[in-house]
């Protein structure tokens, strides 16, 4: 058997717009996914998060099944715009009481509750503000955060700000895919120097509300390749590996921004700023799903673009490469760039085109050698002397996957669409083991 260090932290997250529903009760304002996904085009197949896999009202079956899982640990988000509705100002009770649930129920189940503050669905009134072009929003966001803190404190010890602040400016604002849908190079790069400072001001938030709580960066990261070997795709992959990774991950880390965009960014960089972005964490947290291959692509704002794995290679239903020795890399890369941190992969997960059989049981065993491929390149980097110390499965629950609707499948859970029933799925005996041995078979 492959077994892990003792004490390995293993756990899967989820995501609050993904999977709770609810979007219109007990005083939850409208975020900026309620209105992206309404507009026509946007979302395959007109799918919203209106009612997800409808978390908010069966929260006790999904812990339930959390436990026979067998986790560790529990990595959710908190709605922005059920806390406040408006962004900022008043407190919404019945939100803040909704969180209190269910962190009282992942406790009373043995399981330890990860609260991430922000998972992309920020309050429609602070978009009409401006969102994340807006100076004020880090500090909006900031105080948000003192409020949501405040309230969990007693129970809940890790906190992360932002879920991958590195995809909202270049999906979200650069090529137009996810909300707001904006394509501008100028909201992009406002967007990245803002979403750094709101990491930095939560920063504070958590060492202002005690000494025992947690705090750490979630960030997307996969090796950035040039899809071609000439020097159009060579430089196209510098630019996109410093889009993607280096401009969200080098101030926090290092207290600068990279090239080639620290020029453009400096007009943005007030005094202090960076002292705040780069305030020391206590653990960073690496999403990872795929490398990506950059090439020039002359209809973006920043010229460049990501493009389809070279033909041949296996993929997921997503498009991306199936890869194992890519994670590998990648964490060598924040072993080596940014000082060994201690680190959590916070997800790690792949979509198939899951069949349910007459039972509605779906037998992915194309997700379980993903699985299997991927902890096993992570065991590796940790013989290696990588900081790891905990991995969480993307995703528990099949739920929204934003642009792509319902379609695409994630999760060791099946939710059926129509009784929204949940099947756990042969990937989930699997984890189930890994969990329970601390080991791969």
């Amino acid at each position: 058997m492959t077994r892990f260090p003792d004490g390995f932290l293993w756990g899967t997250a989820t995501s609050a717009y993904q999977i709770e529903g609810a979007v219109d009760e007990d005083g939850r304002g409208p975020s900026v996914w309620d209105v992206f996904s309404a507009t026509h085009g946007n979302v395959r197949n007109g799918d919203t998060g209106a009612i997800a896999c409808d978390h908010y009202h069966r929260y006790p079956e999904d812990i339930a099944l959390l436990s026979e899982l067998g986790v560790k640990a529990y990595r959710f988000s908190v709605a922005w715009p059920r806390v406040l509705p408006e962004g900022t100002g008043s407190i919404n009770p019945a939100g803040l009481e909704f969180y209190d649930r269910l962190v009282d129920a992942v406790l009373a189940a043995g399981i330890e509750p990860w609260v991430c503050l922000h998972h992309w669905d920020m309050p429609q009134a602070i978009e009409e503000q401006g969102g994340w072009r807006n100076r004020d929003t880090p500090s909006w966001f900031g105080d948000y955060s003192r409020v949501v803190i405040e309230q969990l404190k007693d129970r809940v010890k890790r906190f992360a700000p932002v879920n991958e602040p590195n995809v909202v400016p270049w999906v979200a604002y650069a090529i137009g895919a996810h909300a707001p849908g904006r394509r501008s190079r100028a909201d992009c790069l406002a967007a990245m120097h803002h979403l750094n400072l709101a990491h930095g001001l939560t920063v504070a938030a958590v060492r202002e509300a005690g000494a025992d709580l947690k705090v750490g960066p979630i960030i997307s990261l996969g090796p950035v390749v040039p899809a071609r070997d000439d020097d159009a795709h060579r430089d196209a992959a510098v630019m996109l590996d410093c889009i993607w990774r280096r401009v969200m991950i080098d101030p926090i880390m290092l207290g600068r921004y990279p090239e080639p965009l620290a020029g453009e960014i400096a007009p943005l960089v007030q005094e202090g700023d960076l002292a705040v972005i780069s305030a020391p964490n206590d653990f960073f947290g690496m999403n990872h799903y795929s490398r990506m291959y950059a090439a020039p692509d002359p209809d973006n704002p920043f010229g460049v673009g990501d493009v389809p794995p070279p033909a041949g290679v296996p993929t997921t239903s997503m498009g991306w490469q199936i890869d194992p020795e890519a994670f590998y890399e990648q964490l060598l890369e924040v072993r080596d760039r940014y000082g060994n941190p201690e680190l959590y992969v916070t997800e790690n997960g792949a979509a198939f085109p899951d069949q349910a059989d007459a039972d509605g049981r779906v037998e992915d065993e194309d997700r379980v050698a993903f699985l299997d491929g991927y902890l096993r390149a992570m065991h590796r980097a940790i013989e290696a002397g990588c900081n790891v110390k905990g991995y969480f499965v993307w995703s528990f629950l099949d739920n929204f996957e934003w642009a792509e609707g319902y379609d695409l499948r994630f999760g060791l859970i099946r939710v059926e669409p129509d009784s929204l029933r949940r099947v756990p799925k042969r990937s989930f005996d699997f984890m189930r083991s890994v969990y329970r041995t601390n080991a791969l078979p």
